[in-house]
């Protein structure tokens, strides 16, 4: 990653949204009376940073995001639970209200980062083979196209087994596409923005990356 500029920068911030959803992802709120997540408002800048990444550095590259991201949240949820169980100070009287939070981390690691994986692999797979297929034209078109394929695979996953027995299991289907569709609008409304960052980058770094050749094996390193 050292051949380019800017992309340390990139993969900085998608590792610390990575971070931050894990002892969040249990929260949830009421959108129109349906109960999500409350990941859903800041979760989805890992799928644009994913969206910027394989369109200007390209799917590969992108693929080695998501594992630094992966490693880094299981790398957190280790440092997580010694937190939890170390033994607090006598002064500490709030310990298992930080202990609740923290000791569901694995649990939303698990299948958290089983959805993240499986999500951004469609996402950036979409994102690429249609690059190439549109020879780089409709960008806009893409990033949603991509976003949503990706966003109803995550959401599917990590709200069926993530978050089983959080959620009511009579909302789960209108959980599952409601979150989907609040993450697909997050990218949109972002995308003036993304698409100015996408163009600025391919300019600066001078790479615009076609994935036509590229092994798009999830499990590559």
């Amino acid at each position: 990653m050292n051949n380019f500029r800017y992309l340390n920068h990139i993969l900085i911030w998608n590792i610390f949204f990575g971070i931050i959803v894990i002892p969040t992802a249990g929260k949830l709120v009421d959108i129109c009376g349906i109960p999500l997540s409350v990941t859903i408002f800041y979760f989805p800048f890992i799928y644009i940073f994913s969206d910027i990444m394989t369109e200007v550095y390209g799917y590969a590259v992108a693929r080695r995001m998501l594992w630094y991201t992966i490693a880094a949240q299981v790398f957190a949820t280790i440092l997580f639970q010694f937190a939890v169980y170390y033994p607090p100070s006598a002064t500490m009287t709030n310990n298992q209200s930080f202990a609740d939070v923290l000791s569901s981390a694995p649990r939303f690691v698990l299948f958290g980062t089983m959805a993240l994986f499986i999500g951004d692999i469609v996402n950036n797979y979409v994102l690429a083979k249609m690059k190439v297929w549109t020879k780089g034209k409709f960008i806009a078109a893409r990033f949603i196209m991509s976003t949503l394929c990706g966003q109803l695979v995550n959401t599917g996953f990590f709200y069926t087994f993530g978050l089983w027995g959080i959620l009511p299991t009579a909302a789960l289907f209108k959980s599952v596409l409601m979150g989907s569709a609040i993450k697909v609008a997050v990218e949109i409304i972002a995308l003036p923005v993304t698409l100015q960052v996408s163009a600025r980058l391919k300019k600066a770094e001078q790479v615009d990356f076609y994935d036509d050749k590229t092994n798009f094996n999830p499990l590559k390193l």
